[in-house]
């Protein structure tokens, strides 16, 4: 979803940065090549430590390297994020059939998520449904 609400100009920066990172060139960035880059192109040291658990919040799919979808997610600021535009645009994208209501079904096809991994999701809506009709 972050890369969906970065704007072309942050996406074309992001990615400048992240080629530059990946000094293999195999598209995904290791733990050692965040702890070079990083620094190089943030202006910030970081330990083996605080890799480490960036890699723990990032590597979403737990293959101990971080592509440039959840690069994006990682170093876009939460200010840019999180502005009206963008919460809009990303309820747009989970409202399949334009009901201004999200359901779980839609959930689940945006993530691609099967029904036999579906209780998450059943749960996330439950815990913020307000009005308990099964939808967002």
């Amino acid at each position: 979803m972050a890369n969906h609400l970065a704007n072309k100009h942050e996406k074309k920066e992001l990615e400048k940065i992240f080629q530059s990172m990946d000094t293999d060139g195999n598209g995904t960035l290791d733990p050692d090549e965040v702890l070079v880059g990083y620094e190089q192109h943030f202006g910030i040291p970081v330990t083996k430590e605080q890799v480490e658990e960036m890699f723990k919040a990032v590597d979403i799919d737990q293959s101990r390297s971080i592509d440039f979808n959840e690069f994006v997610m990682a170093t876009l600021n939460e200010s840019e994020m999180v502005t009206n535009e963008k919460l809009k645009a990303a309820f747009k994208l989970f409202d399949k059939d334009n009901s201004g209501t999200i359901s779980p079904e839609e959930i689940k096809e945006v993530l691609g998520i099967d029904e036999s991994n579906s209780g998450t999701i059943d749960k996330l809506i439950a815990e913020i449904d307000e009005n308990g009709d099964g939808e967002i």
